[in-house]
């Protein structure tokens, strides 16, 4: 993201795309609040993974748990608090990535316009 940043800063050299440069700002900066998400995601099902871990599965062990200190169903009730947290800043994502498509079609056109009028 580093470099693309530095890139679309070396843009403004060619006033050919000027107006578009805060399109293509626009997608790094999506791009980069996406990858971030993501980072986020990856942690929350990590978590929630390390909670469900916490769990005994086997029929006796959860029978045993319902009579007992009912910790299966807290341990659940977490880890699909995180998953669920997950899914929604997944769909976060996907919005930001999508939103980007017109961008990247409305930029790509203007360079491949400019490239056939200059060779």
């Amino acid at each position: 993201m580093e470099e693309a940043w530095e890139i679309a800063g070396s843009l403004a050299a060619h006033p050919a795309l000027a107006d578009l440069l805060g399109e293509r700002h626009r997608i790094i900066a999506d791009d980069w609040q996406s990858a971030g998400l993501q980072t986020l995601v990856a942690r929350l099902l990590r978590r929630a993974l390390d909670l469900l871990a916490r769990v005994d599965f086997a029929p006796a062990a959860l029978r045993a748990d319902l009579v007992g200190e009912r910790d299966a169903p807290r341990y659940l009730y977490a880890a699909s608090e995180l998953l669920d947290r997950a899914a929604d800043l997944m769909a976060e994502s996907a919005m930001l990535v999508h939103g980007n498509e017109r961008r990247w079609r409305v930029f790509r056109a203007r360079v491949r316009e400019l490239r056939s009028e200059h060779g």
